[in-house]
């Protein structure tokens, strides 16, 4: 059952988070990274690592996605600009996607293999540090990577644009 929830919204967050990077319009992209943000919420309360989910919830859902929304709104420009079509430059932004996500895919089977104890039996903020900072630091810092995605492309389309 919880395998089932992992996966589930697993595949929430993946495919929110793709449609947020092809996402043309801000205000839609930054929804569609809320949800990417609530999904890992659930992924961590499915793992029993409720203080994670909460302090998601609040710290990123909550505070990062206000400032994105605000910032959007005060950015006028931002729903007007509409970038010229590169094609060059989108062949090799999705060629580069498919390699780094082939690689993580590469990375993530050979995690998955690796054997790890799991006699201990602690509780509280020792297990979730254990969980956070062994078995799953790489999907944590996975999700800084698209924390920090979303973050360049919001102050890519809050820039202002200059006539060459």
């Amino acid at each position: 059952m919880i395998a089932a929830a992992v996966y589930f919204f697993g595949a929430v967050a993946a495919l929110a988070t793709l449609l947020m990077l092809f996402q043309r319009e801000p205000v839609k992209a930054a929804m569609l990274m809320l949800t990417a943000l609530l999904a890992t919420a659930g992924i961590y309360l499915a793992l029993s690592a409720q203080l994670l989910a909460a302090l998601q919830i609040i710290l990123y859902a909550g505070a990062i996605m206000t400032l994105f929304i605000v910032a959007l709104t005060v950015l006028p420009q931002a729903w007007r600009d509409h970038p010229e079509k590169k094609p060059f430059l989108k062949v090799l932004g999705l060629a580069a996607a498919a390699i780094i996500l082939t690689e993580l895919v590469k990375v993530s089977a050979v995690l998955k293999t690796v054997l790890r104890s799991t006699d201990f039996s602690e509780t509280g903020a020792l297990a979730l540090a254990q969980q956070l900072f062994g078995r799953f630091a790489f999907q944590f810092e996975l999700l800084s990577l698209v924390i920090l995605a979303s973050i360049v492309a919001a102050v890519a389309l809050a820039a202002k644009r200059r006539p060459a």
